[in-house]
């Protein structure tokens, strides 16, 4: 379906099936989408009769599309008639410039951006994620990201017809079908967010001879925990780390030939045709080994929003400002350290800190709350809500708060899974901010409550 919207000339504006409709509306509002494709399982994730009931808010969509095993309700297409109508006789003339996806990626306001990223931008990434794997990898790899996602996309869809390799998607993760899948098909699997390699490795029906099949596993989007590359070290697997955004997806990507201490505690050299600056909080640029925010550009570099009143904010002088906390050392590997951006990134998925913040104050048990990033082994990160109680209430526990969360239509891996109760203040700033610095920094030497 992605080759045969590019060839038409379409802009695809894919949507992550754990997404609520709070989001599913935003992608409406911001894309200005005509055909929505959509999921019409008995299982599916997307509650497919909301989406239908949804199409009198947006007059400019023309086609819903239903992909499925259940009955097509009227005035929806189903996908599978479409395959007996005449093929496309020849692909559209498009730009190279010209938009074939927008991603989207969550905003420090809670607004999720959709991002533009051009035909070219996805050719020159797709190089990218392509070379480290020539005449290294013998198996084919089954989808473990999801294809909705930056990460999903390129080593899911596009780099496997680059290798002469088939494309092998997965409906939903489940590691033991994976393990089985695996066995039977001969295929490789574990690669994107390292809870997917985790989740294959700490399986029990995960064999020596899964390891041999895994081979070799590129991991990000999503914090790396350098024991997984370890882990996986000793096991056979060569695991290697990457840093990219959806607005820049492959900015250093390791190498399989690399040393061990290397691929685990260094997102990589930088990828071919990058340039990265390393620049102290005034815009100048700090020294070899010095910490600084990653400004990035290259040729797979995002063309800007669809808001286009964010790009001056996200550029310095054609530089792409990521938010970032990084440096580069004496061998030129990125290590990434922290981050800028009030964003946590779990199992790769973008979460909002100010949005998830906005659902908790409304709470009456809430008189402030601060939403941040805490190291996860499995997820990278996930959510953990600092909390002081309203006079008179005690701080709301998890299962209250996701109670309160799926009542307010926000999705599930948005959700805290960790609370902290805070009698005084947050630490803050001369300007009165609070320093979520000073907070993660915390949850790296306390057990979580």
């Amino acid at each position: 379906m992605f080759y045969g919207l590019v060839l038409l000339g379409a802009v695809l504006v894919p949507v992550a099936s754990a997404s609520g409709l709070r989001e599913v509306r935003m992608a409406l509002r911001q894309s200005g989408a005509r055909v929505v494709i959509v999921a019409n399982w008995q299982k599916a994730a997307f509650d497919f009769d909301s989406v239908l009931d949804m199409r009198s808010e947006y007059p400019e969509l023309e086609h819903v599309i239903a992909v499925g095993d259940r009955a097509t309700p009227t005035g929806v297409l189903d996908f599978h008639d479409l395959l007996d109508t005449d093929p496309l006789s020849e692909p559209a003339i498009v730009d190279p410039a010209a938009p074939a996806v927008i991603g989207w990626t969550s905003g420090t306001t809670g607004v999720p951006k959709g991002v533009l990223l051009s035909h070219r931008a996805l050719c020159a990434d797709s190089r990218l994620h392509m070379s480290p794997l020539l005449d290294r990898r013998s198996h084919p790899l089954v989808s473990t990201s999801p294809v909705s996602h930056v990460t999903g996309m390129l080593i899911s869809v596009l780099v496997p017809p680059l290798l002469g390799q088939d494309i092998h998607l997965l409906d939903y993760w489940d590691p033991g079908q994976v393990l089985a899948l695996m066995i039977s098909e001969d295929l490789s699997a574990g690669s994107g967010a390292p809870l997917f390699l985790a989740s294959l490795l700490d399986h029990p029906d995960c064999t020596p001879a899964h390891h041999s099949l895994i081979e070799m596993a590129p991991l990000g989007g999503a914090s790396v925990p350098p024991d997984l590359i370890t882990r996986a070290d000793d096991l056979g697997v060569r695991a290697w780390r990457g840093y990219g955004c959806t607005e820049h997806p492959s900015i250093s990507l390791g190498r399989p030939d690399q040393p061990l201490h290397m691929r685990a505690n260094t997102d990589g050299t930088l990828c071919t045709g990058v340039e990265v600056r390393i620049v102290d909080d005034a815009g100048i640029d700090v020294t070899t080994g010095h910490a600084g925010e990653i400004l990035s550009r290259g040729p797979d570099l995002f063309s800007g929003y669809t808001d286009a009143s964010l790009n001056a904010e996200a550029f310095a002088h054609g530089w792409y400002r990521t938010g970032d906390i990084g440096a580069i050392d004496d061998d030129g590997c990125l290590s990434v350290l922290d981050r800028k951006k009030d964003i946590i990134i779990r199992s790769g998925l973008n979460i909002s800190a100010a949005e998830v913040e906005s659902v908790l104050i409304s709470m009456p048990q809430v008189s402030d709350v601060a939403v941040v990033a805490a190291p996860d082994p499995r997820t990278g990160e996930h959510a953990c809500a600092f909390i002081r109680p309203a006079p008179g209430f005690d701080a709301p526990s998890v299962a209250e708060i996701a109670a309160h969360m799926a009542a307010a239509q926000i999705s599930k891996y948005k959700w805290p899974e960790e609370v902290r109760h805070h009698a005084a203040d947050f630490p803050r700033t001369p300007a009165g901010k609070v320093r979520k610095s000073d907070l993660r920094a915390s949850l790296r030497v306390q057990t979580p409550h």
